[in-house]
């Protein structure tokens, strides 16, 4: 049997639950389901107003990709996000209720893995560019604008990826590190990007090992790296 993943979930208030006097008892409804509406929590937590901005709320899931809900229903506040748990990992996720009128639920595309405590060191991040203009081993052009929310957790990491599926231009997604002396290794993901939206997020992994990261070492800055060893999967 895998191991569960243990989630604290820390859920930003809305301005209206914000202004409810101090010692207000709140409600908040956590649901989380799969693509397939199977429920893995569905579970009302109560809580007293006082001077945090936020509530912090703990349960375990499965592995796997699901959608997360939260609401305040007296307040009419409510969030809608999509996240993935690694099995056997804790996760901490950050999300804020919303006033209405509530936004659209999110359009990500989710990359995640498991990764080492050193990988936080070199400041990872996603950067895209053209895929015309880009070749292993050359130098890297401009970045292309890109609407990335990147979660670090001690031995893991998940990041949202937003991009505009409707544009023309095929993208290369790279994993930006940053090297001892303050410059950029830039490593291809070898993947389609963007990937059109379907209704349900597309999940990639791609985990991260120590040997992995050392392995860049002298490699050249600012050039596209395509080292055959780091290899995504779907989820």
């Amino acid at each position: 049997m895998l191991a569960l993943a243990h989630i604290v979930l820390h859920a930003g208030f809305c301005g209206a639950v914000t202004r409810a006097p101090a010692g207000t008892s709140i409600a908040l409804r956590v649901r989380l389901a799969d693509r397939i509406g199977r429920v893995q929590v569905d579970k009302t937590y109560s809580f007293q107003r006082g001077d945090d901005a936020e509530a912090i709320v703990e349960f375990d899931s499965a592995f796997g990709l699901y959608r997360l809900d939260l609401a305040a229903p007296k307040y009419h506040c409510s969030a809608t996000d999509y996240v993935y748990f690694i099995a056997g990992q804790d996760r901490s996720i950050t999300e804020r209720l919303s006033d209405p009128p509530v936004p659209p639920p999110p359009t990500p595309l989710l990359l995640s893995g498991t990764a080492p405590q050193s990988f936080l060191y070199v400041q990872p991040t996603f950067v895209s560019f053209d895929k015309s203009a880009v070749t292993c081993g050359k130098p890297i052009p401009q970045p292309l604008p890109l609407h990335i929310v990147l979660e670090n957790d001690q031995d893991s990491y998940y990041a949202w990826l937003y991009s505009d599926a409707s544009a023309n231009t095929q993208q290369q997604l790279t994993l930006r590190l940053r090297t001892p002396t303050h410059q950029y290794h830039y490593v291809r993901i070898p993947m389609p990007f963007p990937v059109p939206w379907a209704g349900w997020p597309q999940t990639i992994i791609l985990n991260v090992t120590e040997d992995m990261v050392d392995g860049l070492a002298g490699e050249q800055v600012n050039t596209l790296l395509c080292p055959k060893f780091w290899k995504t999967s779907a989820g």
